[in-house]
């Protein structure tokens, strides 16, 4: 079994991440504290970390995650 390393989340990446997390749910009315908004914050910070930096591919899998609710 291969173990997947995380990286920590530096302040820009922190900021990326917020600005894709409430570009989401601003646009397709979620609550940030529901279990959608915690599950699609979980999942934005562990894609972030498994390597998923740019802006464009965050805000896709955000827009994807987010129809699929």
């Amino acid at each position: 079994m291969r173990t997947q390393v995380r990286q920590p989340v530096n302040p820009d990446q922190l900021s990326l991440l917020q600005q894709v997390f409430d570009n989401a749910c601003t646009e397709h009315r979620i609550n940030k504290d529901s279990p959608d908004g915690e599950a699609l914050a979980l999942i934005l910070v562990n894609s972030l970390q498994k390597g998923m930096s740019e802006k464009e591919a965050l805000s896709h899998l955000a827009e994807t995650l987010a129809q699929s609710r």
